[in-house]
């Protein structure tokens, strides 16, 4: 069994800033589970910059759809 190491999607929480990742929230391969992931986390770090990004491309920003 190998651990994987990269996924297609990424949940990351960031400092106050917007400049640093505090926490790799988690790494995901389906497009749905991610969505979900991402507004989960939104819910459990309110008011914090949360994203949901696909290598750079940032998909969602909790700054920009009223989580924060």
């Amino acid at each position: 069994m190998t651990t994987r190491a990269h996924f297609s999607f990424r949940v990351d929480r960031w400092d106050q800033l917007g400049d640093n990742i505090l926490d790799h929230v988690a790494g995901i391969e389906d497009f749905q589970v991610a969505q979900a992931t991402f507004e989960t986390a939104c819910k459990r770090w309110p008011g914090e910059t949360i994203t949901l990004r696909q290598g750079s491309r940032v998909i969602e920003d909790s700054r920009k759809v009223g989580f924060a």
